[in-house]
């Protein structure tokens, strides 16, 4: 066995690493390179082979709305015999007066065995066919967000004085008290059992618009079809407005800076404070930021709710009771924003942009036939029934309210090249958002009432009466309004419904399904949306059909401010002063849209419909914010009312050199040195 250690092994790379060196360097003859005996055969180009096969089925082009038809057993030797065996159905089935020959054709057999007997037999086909009850959906949402951000900077130097907070407070509910006032009044409470939704569809029926208007509201109106279409501030439009477009000032530029760095890819510069506080406070690159941003205001309250409901539908329904269907849209705006502004550079500019109030509703109705039937014409002989006991209700009950308070107080002295005070820029959103989906029957029997109910009330209230002090008047930029109020509520139906008297059939149908006995005459098999069916899906509801959407959206803010700002006098140089107390947003969206297909009402009762819109808008001017006088006099007055100055006989209280009453001293030095 050959064992070379390491040493050896180096030593041997080495001699063989040289030898090669040695022969590169006497630049020996190479040996000739080896070639082939025989050279490789031409096998020409590679022909690819087809190996896709042929297939013998073509595919049909798209058919829609396919019905699924079972496979039919054939009843052989029936045909054959003379009198063809009786067919005993089961009771899923209701007798009708048909042939057995037709029965044999026409009954679906899937999973069933069928056989053929003599004369004189059974076949008793036991199908299970069961029919699901759909059940109640009922959701309740009250959401209420509460903030209170009053900030109270060095208000003891304040030298123009503060205004009395409890001023502000009773201004704000006067201001919720018109709100009310003018809206519709809807006065129902969420209900406890299912007559409580009787008593509900019955106070929608005496709803009527608000005859109260106050003085300098604008109040539109509108009543039954004249509701429908889409209007903005009371006139009818054909298109959404730019909510973009309508925004505050301070928050386009604030976008517009944004969009700016996410364009160029930018780093934003670090700074204190949070990074939407506007762009004045961005340093751009290579220099120095020198501005002063104080923001008091730029707060955001947002209520959005969407609601998407296919409930329970069938294209022919009947009725017993009377039918309520009722859409109530109601939008208020009120604030106040009547501002004091002071100093130099409130004199030299004062407010740039009013506030803004946008009442915007949409309620649009569309039709939604049943497809056509792919199967042959002829009426169906048979039907199915599903039976609920009570009624079926379908409730979303959403409430959402934001109440803010941010009444700031700042007395600012600048003392810095770059200043940012964020007192503001507060946020409260509610938001909800449903899907839901429910079955759908070719017939509804209903032994009560039908209830369908939408409604939406929205309302806005903001106090932005502020007193800005600002002594320098080089290069100072207040914003003390610019704010956007916006109501935006829809309704989206989708399925017509026409009502009408029912017949004898129908009322006959009607009072043996209150008896628990649901049977369809053939009047009623005969109805055209039948046409085509098998068998006919029934829904018997026992109670009533109940419908409610129900959103209420209240947005209240408070931002009075009261700020005075001073430049420092050993401050050489300073850049801008931005003042923001206005450019607050109140949002109220809300969209109900409800899924369904065009159905006939056969009603045996009363029916009532009807739609209202309500759009209200009121800027209250109330008088601008002044501090509360002190009560007395200043402890500087009392030194100069001296007892009976302020009397009748002021003949003592004449001007009177000092010194004339009093003695004359001896030393004439002492009273000079007096």
């Amino acid at each position: 066995m050959l064992v070379i250690d390491a040493t050896e092994e180096a030593i041997w790379h080495f001699i063989g690493i040289f030898h090669l060196a040695e022969e590169h360097g006497r630049m020996r003859i190479e040996y000739d390179r080896l070639t082939a005996r025989k050279a490789g055969p031409d096998l020409g180009p590679v022909e690819p082979t087809h190996q896709a096969a042929d297939h013998p089925y073509q595919p049909l082009d798209y058919q829609p709305e396919i019905r699924y038809a079972p496979p039919y057993r054939p009843g052989e030797g029936l045909s054959a015999d003379p009198a063809p065996p009786v067919l005993v159905l089961d009771h899923h089935f209701p007798r009708a007066s048909v042939s057995p020959e037709v029965m044999s054709a026409s009954m679906p057999n899937a999973g069933v065995p069928w056989s053929a007997k003599p004369p004189g037999g059974v076949v008793t086909p036991v199908p299970e066919w069961v029919l699901p009850v759909p059940g109640s959906v009922a959701v309740i949402v009250v959401q209420k967000t509460r903030l209170a951000d009053d900030d109270q900077v060095n208000a003891d130097a304040m030298r123009e004085g503060v205004v009395d907070l409890q001023l502000l407070t009773d201004r704000l509910e006067s201001l919720a008290a018109q709100a009310e006032q003018l809206g519709i009044a809807l006065p129902v409470a969420m209900p406890a059992d299912e007559p409580a939704f009787r008593l509900i569809a019955e106070t929608f029926r005496q709803t009527d618009l608000p005859e109260t208007e106050a003085p300098g509201a604008e109040v539109h109106a509108r009543q039954g079809a004249d509701a429908e279409g889409l209007y903005q501030n009371g006139v009818k439009v054909d298109a959404r407005p730019d909510i973009d477009a309508l925004m505050p000032a301070y928050r386009q530029e604030v976008a517009a800076e944004q969009a700016r760095e996410a364009q160029e890819g930018a780093p934003v510069t670090s700074r204190d404070g949070p990074t939407s506080a506007g762009p004045t406070s961005v340093a751009g690159p290579g220099e120095i930021g020198q501005g002063h941003d104080l923001i008091l205001g730029n707060n955001t309250l947002i209520n959005q709710v969407t609601i998407h409901s296919a409930a329970v539908t069938a294209p022919v329904v009947a009725v017993a009771g009377g039918v309520y269907s009722y859409n109530i849209i109601s939008q208020t705006n009120v604030w106040s924003d009547t501002d004091a502004l002071g100093g130099l550079a409130a004199a030299a500019q004062g407010q740039a942009s009013p506030t803004q109030g946008l009442n915007f509703a949409s309620y649009t109705s569309f039709s939604n036939p049943m497809p056509v039937p792919q199967g042959d014409d002829d009426a169906p002989q048979y039907w199915v029934t599903a039976t609920l006991e009570g009624s079926l209700i379908s409730m979303n009950w959403i409430e959402q309210f934001n109440l803010m308070s941010d009444n700031d107080i700042a007395s600012i002295t600048l003392q810095a090249n770059q200043t940012l005070l964020l007192m503001g820029e507060n946020g409260a959103l509610n938001h909800v958002s449903l899907l839901e989906l429910g079955m759908s029957y070719d017939l509804i029997i209903v032994d009560g009432q039908i209830i369908n109910l939408n409604a939406i009330l929205q309302t806005n209230v903001l106090l932005d009466d502020d007193r800005i002090m600002v002594s320098d008047g080089h290069g100072g930029r207040i914003s003390s309004g610019d704010n956007l109020l916006i109501n935006d509520a829809t309704i989206h139906q989708v399925g017509l419904s026409g009502v009408v008297a029912t017949g004898a059939d129908h009322a006959a149908m009607l009072a043996g399904a209150a008896a628990g006995d649901v049977s369809l005459p053939q009047s009623v098999l005969n109805d055209p949306a039948f046409q085509g069916l098998d068998l006919v899906r029934v829904l018997h509801i026992k109670g009533d059909m109940v419908s409610v959407n129900l959103v209420r959206q209240t947005n209240v803010l408070g931002d009075a401010d009261q700020i005075e700002v001073y430049r420092d006098d050993l401050l050489q140089a300073g850049g801008e002063i931005n003042v923001v107390t206005g450019s607050n947003l109140l949002v109220n969206a809300a969209v109900i849209a409800e899924f369904g297909v065009d159905a006939t009402i056969y009603a045996g009762g009363e029916v009532y419909s009807d739609a209202l819109l309500h759009q209200a808008e009121l800027v209250m001017t109330h008088d601008p914010l002044m501090p509360t006088p002190p009560p007395g006099l200043a402890s500087e007055a009392v030194l100069f009312l001296a007892e009976g100055m302020l009397g009748d006989d002021a003949g003592d209280g004449d001007f009177v050199p000092i010194g004339t009453n009093a003695d004359v001293p001896a030393d004439i030095m002492q009273t000079v040195l007096a």
